[in-house]
C-alpha cells in the first residue's frame, strides 16, 4: 500500500467522522429535522459494508477491502452532503435567479434557445438524459474500476473529491438559492417533446418545503437533489473526467460521458450557463485540495520517540 494511498484513506475516515459531527451539530440548532427511521436502511448497508471491509482485508482480498471501503466512504459522504444541502436552503436566502439569469444574459447565453433547440433532436435529447442520469451510476463504478486497475489512490481521491464538491456547493448555496431556468424561462413539461423535464421540476416542492415551512422533516426516502448554484452534476463531470483520464481504456469514453453530462446541465437540469462554470470552478478547487492532502509529508517519530521505543523494547 503507497504512502499516498494510506494518507487518502486516512483522511476519508476523519472527515467522514468531522463533517458528520458538523451536520449533526447544524441539524440540532435548524429548524430541520430528521426522519432517523428512514436512515436505518442506509446504516445497516453502510456496517454490513464496513464489516465486509474488515473481513475482506483479514482475509487477504485486498482489492475487494478497498472497493467496499471507498464505496462505504462514497455511500456516508453522499448522505452528509444531500443533508447539508438542506441545511443551506433551510436559511431562506433571497432567491437568486435574477442575479443569475443576468450573468447569462450578459455574457449572451439564450438558455431558452437552447433548450428549444435541443429539443428538436430526440436522440440527442435521450442521449443527455441518460448522461444527467449516469451522475450515481458514475460516483459508484468508477472507484471500483480504478481499484481493480491498479489505481486506488484515483480511487479514493475521487470520493474526496466528490465529497468536498458536495460540502463547498452547499455553502456557496447558502446565498445563492434558485428555483432553476426551467421554471424562472416558464418552460412548460407539457411543451417539450423530447427532454425529459423531470430533473428541471422534481425537486421544487422539497426547494419550497424547506424554505416556507417553520419545521421541515428531511428523510431520505424523499429527498431531491435541491441545489442549483453552483452545479455539482457539473462538478462532479470534471472530476469522474479527470480521474478517469489514468485508465486509457476509459479515458475517451469518460469524457465523452461526462462532457454530455456537462452540456445536459443546461438542457435537462434546469441549470443556468454560471451555474456550470461554477461547478468546474468548485471541482477544479475540490481537485487541487485533495491533491494537496495527498501530498502532505508523513509524521516521522521523533529522535526521543525512537530513543524511547528502542529502551522500552530493550
Amino acid at each position: 500500500m503507497t504512502r499516498e494511498l494510506k494518507i487518502l484513506r486516512a483522511f476519508m475516515w476523519w472527515s467522514l467522522l468531522a463533517s458528520g459531527t458538523v451536520v449533526m451539530l447544524l441539524f440540532s440548532v435548524s429548524k430541520v429535522l430528521l426522519d432517523v427511521h428512514a436512515l436505518m436502511p442506509v446504516a445497516s448497508s453502510m456496517s454490513l459494508m464496513i464489516l465486509t471491509t474488515v473481513i475482506c482485508r483479514l482475509r487477504g482480498f485486498i482489492k475487494s477491502s478497498l472497493i467496499l471501503e471507498a464505496l462505504s466512504g462514497g455511500v456516508a459522504f453522499s448522505v452528509l452532503v444531500l443533508m447539508s444541502t438542506y441545511l443551506a436552503v433551510s436559511l431562506n436566502s433571497p432567491l437568486a435567479d435574477a442575479t443569475l439569469m443576468a450573468i447569462d444574459q450578459r455574457v449572451g447565453f439564450d438558455g431558452v434557445a437552447l433548450i428549444r433547440f435541443i429539443d428538436t433532436i430526440p436522440l440527442f435529447s435521450w442521449a443527455l438524459m441518460h448522461a444527467y442520469a449516469s451522475f450515481s451510476l458514475q460516483l459508484i463504478v468508477l472507484p471500483m474500476l480504478l481499484i481493480l486497475c491498479g489505481h486506488p489512490e484515483r480511487a479514493f481521491a475521487l470520493v474526496l473529491a466528490y465529497a468536498a464538491v458536495g460540502f463547498f456547493s452547499s455553502f456557496v448555496s447558502i446565498w445563492f438559492p434558485a428555483l432553476g431556468a426551467h421554471v424562472v424561462y416558464a418552460i412548460e413539461p407539457d411543451s417539450l417533446a423530447s427532454i425529459n423535464p423531470y430533473f428541471g421540476h422534481a425537486f421544487l416542492d422539497q426547494f419550497n418545503a424547506v424554505r416556507e415551512q417553520p419545521e421541515f422533516m428531511f428523510s431520505l426516502a424523499t429527498a431531491e437533489g435541491i441545489l442549483t448554484f453552483p452545479s455539482v452534476h457539473a462538478a462532479v463531470a470534471l472530476i469522474c473526467g479527470v480521474s478517469a483520464f489514468s485508465l486509457p481504456w476509459l479515458r475517451y469514453p469518460f469524457l465523452a460521458l461526462n462532457a454530455l453530462m456537462g452540456f445536459s446541465t443546461l438542457t435537462h437540469g434546469g441549470h443556468y450557463l454560471v451555474d456550470v462554470f461554477a461547478g468546474f470552478a468548485v471541482a477544479a478547487l475540490a481537485l487541487y485540495c485533495v491533491g494537496a492532502v495527498s501530498r502532505m509529508p508523513q509524521h516521522k517519530p521523533t529522535q526521543a520517540f525512537q530513543f524511547s521505543s528502542r529502551r522500552s523494547a530493550g
